[in-house]
């Protein structure tokens, strides 16, 4: 029985598939130097080498929940709050079509460089 106690996990490959596809959109973004692995990651995320990391928490009454994380290294002449907006928003793009209709996104963006 699945109630808001028990853990929304998605198998570990279609974690790796939804940072992969994130990597790959955010990467693409001018004034992204390079994505990084940030200091630390949540429990229970999957966190790969690039600076993504992809977590679903327990299902809460507005059903599941999914949180990216990115850290991410910015190009030099370029602003690090307009490149963090692109990377969140092209981040959102990029994992809608690997969640469950409905489901609740939240993407977060650390700059931890400027290049």
């Amino acid at each position: 029985m699945n109630d808001a106690r028990t853990s929304d996990t998605a198998p570990p490959a279609r974690q790796e598939e939804l940072a992969d596809a994130v990597a790959r959109a955010v990467e693409a973004l001018p004034g992204v130097a390079s994505l990084r692995p940030g200091p630390g990651t949540p429990p229970g995320a999957l966190r790969d080498d690039r600076g993504v990391h992809v977590r679903h928490p327990r299902t809460g009454p507005g059903g599941p929940h999914t949180r990216v994380g990115l850290h991410l290294a910015v190009s030099r002449g370029h602003r690090a709050l307009d490149v963090a907006r692109a990377a969140r928003a092209a981040a959102e793009t990029a994992a809608r079509p690997h969640l469950a209709p409905g489901a609740a996104l939240t993407v977060s963006v650390t700059v931890t460089a400027l290049d």
